[in-house]
């Protein structure tokens, strides 16, 4: 059964979206998929003679699989029954293709709210889902 996949970013302003998704999936009668991204960056674990500790990647992403069931927790397993960890160096594009891949019906999440210079620099998640999606998204901006 596919359903909403809502992403977050298991920041508190990515809970955002919770209230309204769930209310979404109830009215339509479908299951939420929580999905986070873990990106992977290019990481130089050395550089200028200084010898950097990488982080055990293993570790990090069952620490996430945690959280993430703590947020579906949360959210309410009566609609929300699976939590997915992604791995991907593009995060809007591991998104988009877990969609596809599930065939979900929508995809949902709360946005940053980055304007100027921030977001010149960290990009815009929501924006390149909203681009490269198959499927209706429904985002949550922050409050005026």
């Amino acid at each position: 059964m596919p359903g909403i996949v809502l992403t977050t970013d298991l920041s508190d302003e990515s809970k955002r979206a919770f209230a309204p998704v769930r209310s979404l999936a109830k009215k339509l009668g479908l299951q939420v998929t929580l999905v986070a991204v873990l990106e992977d960056l290019p990481f130089e674990p050395t550089g200028g003679g200084l010898m950097a500790t990488y982080p055990d990647r293993s570790q990090v992403k069952k620490d996430w699989e945690k959280s993430l069931a703590a947020l579906a927790d949360e959210f309410g397993r009566d609609v929300c029954k699976e939590t997915v960890v992604l791995d991907g160096a593009d995060v809007s594009r591991a998104i988009v293709d877990h969609a596809a891949a599930i065939k979900a019906d929508y995809l949902a999440m709360a946005t940053h709210g980055r304007t100027g210079l921030r977001r010149m620099l960290l990009g815009s998640v929501a924006e390149m889902v909203l681009r490269h999606a198959h499927v209706p998204v429904v985002l949550y901006p922050p409050p005026a």
